[in-house]
């Protein structure tokens, strides 16, 4: 380890910022604000190194998320004002002693600020397929510099960090919301797929809340949460209980409808979307852009049919939000 933010160089070559993106993708980790396991890691960083700070972070295509609560900064930041996009580029931990004197970072606002970040610590959160998906990282108002054990608990919390990550991932139940989880519903619908005889039809349903994002921004994350919430338990209470029903993205869920065709599943998914506009859920009034679809012959996974039911509520979206694509029967 060199200061001044110079990296061990490895041998490693560093996967492609695609596929980093989709491994974080698949831990299905990085919608929602700060999470409680993580302030508990993070207080543990303060602890142990003797920091005032420590962060959980992410990074996704253009932005900075922060996965503990940080009073200083806003939950995202553009990934470019960010330290941590440093961080991801190796796998060996990035130790600015000083940033008033690392050319890269001493403009940044959180370095120019008053009272500004004067040293920062990272380790990136390396999966154990060796995707970055962000950084544990600490900071604080004075130069710093390591030593050994100081790098031994950053690379034992960033660990940590990630096996929490990839063991929840693991779940079948999406911890939010008591739905499946991503995983949980491919491996039932795939099991459903491939159980299918030449005539037997499965349908598919994926809603997707309108303006979710709004909701986040102008509410914060825990009103978002609560929606999410609300909306899992609203939807079970209008579908049997052994109809496969998960939650594959932030605002996005999926069900799958064993014996039903296209117009069976246009049917259901009208009366869910009507259902959700009646209802207030997590105290608001919110609507959903539905999208169905039907397992084709020609299809050869669950995949096929999933993209077509996620193509439809995009079309769904841009026909105006609050409508099911595409259309059978008449609307009204």
């Amino acid at each position: 380890m060199v200061d001044s933010g110079a990296q061990t160089h490895t041998s490693r070559q560093m996967p492609s910022e695609t596929d980093r993106l989709a491994a974080l993708a698949d831990l299905h980790v990085a919608e929602g604000g700060p999470e409680a396991t993580f302030d508990r890691i993070a207080r543990i960083g303060c602890a142990a190194l003797r920091f005032p700070h420590a962060h959980v972070t992410l990074i996704t295509h253009n932005l900075r998320i922060a996965k503990s609560h940080d009073p200083s900064s806003s939950d995202e930041i553009p990934r470019s004002q960010s330290i941590c996009n440093f961080t991801i580029q190796g796998y060996e931990p990035l130790i600015i002693a000083d940033t008033l004197l690392d050319e890269r970072v001493r403009d940044l606002p959180s370095v120019k600020k008053s009272h500004g970040m004067r040293s920062y610590w990272g380790m990136p959160l390396t999966t154990r397929r060796g995707y970055n998906l962000g950084a544990f990282c600490v900071l604080d108002t004075v130069p710093r510099h390591p030593v050994q054990s100081d790098l031994e608990i950053l690379r034992d919390l960033a660990r940590l960090t990630v096996e929490c990550m990839e063991l929840r991932a693991q779940a079948s139940v999406d911890v939010l919301t008591g739905a499946a989880s991503r995983r949980a519903l491919y491996e039932e619908g795939s099991r459903l797929f491939n159980a299918l005889g030449e005539t037997d039809r499965l349908g598919c349903l994926m809603l997707a809340l309108d303006h979710f994002k709004l909701i986040n921004d102008n509410l914060g994350h825990a009103k978002g949460d609560e929606v999410l919430r609300d909306l899992a338990v609203l939807m079970h209470s209008d579908l049997r209980s052994d109809t496969p029903f998960g939650r594959i993205g932030g605002e996005e869920f999926v069900i799958l409808l064993p014996g039903e065709g296209l117009a069976g599943t246009y049917a259901a998914a009208e009366r869910l979307r009507r259902l959700l506009e009646a209802t207030r859920v997590g105290g608001l009034q919110i609507t959903a852009s539905f999208g169905v679809a039907e397992r084709l012959p020609g299809d050869a996974s669950l995949a096929d049919v999933l993209a077509r039911a996620d193509e439809q509520a995009y079309e769904a979206k841009r026909a105006g939000r609050n409508c099911t694509r595409p259309v059978l029967l008449a609307e009204g």
